[in-house]
């Protein structure tokens, strides 16, 4: 299968690689440093599951010379993914089927709107993963799973033969005729515990440990799920308490990705996190309060963050 990876930092370079160590055609789009290391180096990966490299690599930051594939993994930041459509238009032909791995909700939408609703299926990501020099992508953590589907929940052809490609690079890969639940499942957890985590300036550990910020954990959970409950999201009865439960499972000294981009003066995807939840609770009618907290807080770090 003829693979882009749009965004090949962390995610898009950890399962890029897996996939072209599978023998799959892959392209890397990405630019800068890493680019450069790639190109002259190759993608050296340090993972729990094994250290591996992928030489020599395609890769560059044109994706008009890269033409047309069959699959285009979508890896950006959120904040980009409008700018990555725009760019990315060359990758996208008639049979092209694309899969975005975002942090949020909304992402096959977005990328729906600029490339046609009819290559997009929906999908995310469970992966711990980091790029801690240029052309090196390091991955901790035992899970490394992409769910995907349809987003209207048929099975599909296309869909299986996707899911079959990932499972042979090695990826856990499953495929759910309910990506919607799934996506919500996840932004459940994400958007609740990287909105305290930020607050706290702590990792997941001290905040569960800590009887006030448990407290204010359980409560952005408590949020979220009637924001989708409301919205018509078939969440599991338990999902608040499944989703704690998760938490608890984390090494203590985990950070949120968010938490980490904080610490060293990034750009938040502070939008796709607890400002949805902020906009889905307003549209919904349903209050948000301690994301309403988390959500003001943290917007003065993102301004003059580029």
């Amino acid at each position: 299968m003829k693979i882009a990876i749009l965004g090949a930092g962390a995610v898009g370079g950890y399962y890029g690689a897996l996939l072209a160590r599978s023998g799959q055609e892959v392209t890397f789009v990405t630019h800068g440093a890493h680019l450069a290391a790639i190109r002259d180096r190759g993608l050296r990966v340090e993972s729990v599951h094994g250290d591996f490299e992928v030489y020599p690599v395609q890769a560059g930051d044109d994706p008009a010379q890269v033409g047309p594939v069959d699959l285009v993994l979508v890896t950006v930041k959120s904040y980009n993914l409008e700018d990555a459509a725009e760019a990315g238009r060359p990758l996208v032909g008639l049979e092209t089927a694309a899969l975005p791995l975002l942090n949020g909700l909304d992402a096959a939408d977005r990328l729906a709107a600029v490339w046609g609703g009819e290559h997009l299926l929906a999908g995310l990501t469970h992966i711990s993963a980091s790029v801690p020099a240029p052309g090196v992508i390091r991955q901790i953590s035992a899970v490394r799973r992409i769910t995907l589907g349809e987003r209207d929940g048929a099975i599909t052809p296309r869909a299986e033969r996707i899911r079959a490609v990932l499972a042979a690079s090695g990826a856990e890969a499953v495929l759910t005729p309910a990506i919607d639940v799934a996506l919500w499942e996840k932004f459940l957890f994400i958007a609740s515990i990287s909105g305290v985590c930020c607050l706290a300036r702590q990792p997941m550990g001290t905040v569960l440990a800590t009887p006030e910020t448990r407290h204010l954990y359980m409560e952005a959970l408590g949020e979220v799920e009637a924001v989708a409950r409301t919205r018509g999201v078939a969440l599991p009865p338990d999902a608040v308490e499944r989703t704690l439960r998760i938490t608890e499972g984390f090494a203590p000294q985990t950070k949120p990705s968010l938490l980490a981009a904080l610490e060293a003066g990034q750009r938040l995807e502070l939008e796709a996190m607890s400002g949805t939840v902020v906009r889905y609770g307003r549209e919904a009618g349903v209050p948000t309060p301690v994301h309403a907290v988390i959500y003001a807080a943290l917007k003065p770090s993102m301004e003059g963050v580029g």
